[in-house]
């Protein structure tokens, strides 16, 4: 899988696809299925794959898509606010509950899953139907396949934040 803050690339071309989009809700969305391993991890081990309910898309797009509304519309504001000296005020006004930010949260949560299926060997994506998925992209590039993602989203988070030159963390994660 890319390493949780490479999906912010994505999520932030989708933004600028349509920028009516929430970025905060897309970014939290984007990340937040990543919290399921740790949570696997800690309670069954090794027993079990470390990507589930949260790497499936459905999954992704009911129960991370409601917690990543629920995190978006009750933390955002306060974290990036209080972390990264943003106007407090913008950030809520972002932040607050409507379709938009719904479809946001959902967009980001299922370009996650998206993104992980092109590098994870193991890819729930159909969970609980198909246990397992082969992605295709895995299976041209091998084990070169999540350096080569690493890298691709690396590169584009360089460019998007030399990019912004006016207030870069608030454009980077207000919009």
């Amino acid at each position: 899988m890319p390493a949780t803050p490479f999906h912010y690339p994505l999520a932030y071309l989708i933004y600028k696809i349509d920028e009516r989009l929430g970025l905060p809700a897309l970014l939290v969305g984007s990340m937040f299925p990543d919290l399921e391993i740790p949570i696997i991890i800690l309670s069954f081990g090794n027993r079990i794959p470390d990507h589930l309910v949260l790497h499936s898309l459905l999954g992704a797009a009911t129960i991370g898509t409601f917690l990543s509304i629920i995190f978006t519309v009750f933390f955002y504001p306060h974290l990036v606010s209080e972390i990264f000296r943003t106007e407090k005020n913008r950030v809520e006004r972002e932040c607050k509950l409507s379709v938009t930010l719904v479809l946001s949260a959902f967009l980001g949560c299922i370009s996650h899953v998206l993104l992980d299926f092109t590098v994870h060997g193991h890819n729930a994506i159909f969970w609980p139907f198909i246990d397992d998925t082969s992605s295709p992209v895995v299976s041209v590039l091998g084990q070169y396949a999540q350096p080569l993602v690493h890298v691709i989203m690396g590169v584009l988070f360089l460019i998007l934040l030399y990019n912004k030159r006016k207030n870069p963390i608030e454009s980077l994660l207000v919009g």
